[in-house]
């Protein structure tokens, strides 16, 4: 399992939430899929319509054709399944992430073995289920797409005794969510107050843009919903990236870390050595120059040549007697000087 922590390299979900709309086989190759694109965890949920909702509990709008209820009923795996799949996950190298949305769904997840129980956005305020991810003991990542600092504050005070909270991502629970809506400001405001944990991002734009600015300010961990194809069925399959995009913002994020964290030393100048020879200037006699004539700037000028004394170098010749005539456009050393 790769560690989360607040000084170490960009930590990438794929969250492939519901988008596997209750099939096995597609969870099966989304995690596949996800794997190849460079990122570091799957993350699934775990919903369980008896222990998570009433029946006329009220649905998103885009619960349009099926009941919230009857939806997660529909769309469930067993457990069975989803240790198939927890294995599957570690066999292709990555950690495996759950949100539960129940006290049930948190105990499946500690039995199951799951890397990080990712609270979500909508459970900030349920103290239940804090507890409970407390007790578990599995270490957690805190999503703060709905809640207030005060209530982000609980959270954290209820998650950190024991130091299992590892990660606070800002999320903006709009779907899909808008530049003006994206919250660098909070990321920069959770560096500033969480400087104990991994903070991150939970992008929910339809673009790259957000996600490569939060790690440029200084997050450790970006979420990204994943979808074999946004013409898929379920709640957030149109705003979800499919594999090609997935696998350009993972190789941007990593692109990024390189230039971040890659010292380059200005005075290193060896490493410039044939393009200073390339594109440097060089001191020239702009006009014939005979022996024993005092130098001054105006004999000179300056043009590309592979040898010579670069222009900031003047001092070495200004005011120096040529100890030979000097032709247009020959090159000056302080050899040619006394």
């Amino acid at each position: 399992m790769k560690s989360i922590s607040s000084d170490s390299s960009v930590y990438v979900i794929a969250e492939i939430g519901m988008n596997h709309d209750g099939s096995f086989g597609n969870a099966s190759r989304l995690i596949d899929l996800a794997a190849q694109s460079g990122v570091n965890a799957v993350k699934f949920q775990m919903h369980i319509s008896e222990d998570e909702m009433l029946e006329d509990a009220p649905s998103p709008p885009y619960f349009r054709e099926e009941g919230r209820f009857a939806y997660f009923e529909r769309t469930a795996f067993t457990d069975d399944q989803w240790k198939s799949l927890c294995e599957k996950t570690h066999d292709s190298g990555l950690d495996f992430v759950m949100s539960p949305f129940s006290e049930e769904a948190v105990r499946r997840c500690q039995e199951l073995g799951v890397d990080y129980i990712k609270i979500a956005s909508g459970e900030v305020n349920n103290t239940f289920l804090l507890n409970a991810v407390h007790d578990s003991g599995v270490p957690s990542i805190l999503s703060s797409g709905m809640s207030s600092y005060d209530e982000l504050d609980q959270a954290v005070k209820i998650l950190s005794k024991t130091g299992q909270l590892k990660a606070i991502l800002q999320c903006s629970s709009t779907y899909p969510c808008t530049p003006e809506n994206v919250g660098l400001n909070v990321v920069k405001q959770l560096l500033s107050v969480y400087s104990e944990f991994a903070i991150g991002l939970s992008d929910h734009t339809t673009t790259d843009y957000a996600s490569l600015a939060a790690v440029t300010l200084g997050a450790r961990v970006i979420e990204k919903h994943f979808t074999l194809t946004k013409h898929a069925y379920g709640p957030d399959a149109k705003f979800s990236y499919e594999p090609d995009e997935l696998s350009r913002l993972a190789e941007g994020i990593r692109h990024i870390e390189k230039m971040l964290y890659s010292d380059v030393d200005k005075n290193d100048l060896g490493q410039y050595s044939e393009m200073r020879n390339v594109f440097c200037k060089r001191v020239v006699a702009k006009e014939k120059i005979t022996k024993g004539a005092r130098i001054s700037s105006r004999m000179l000028t300056a043009k590309k040549s592979k040898r010579g004394v670069l222009p900031n170098q003047l001092s070495a010749i200004i005011n120096c007697v040529a100890r030979r005539e000097i032709q247009i456009n020959e090159i000056i050393t302080p050899d040619d000087v006394e």
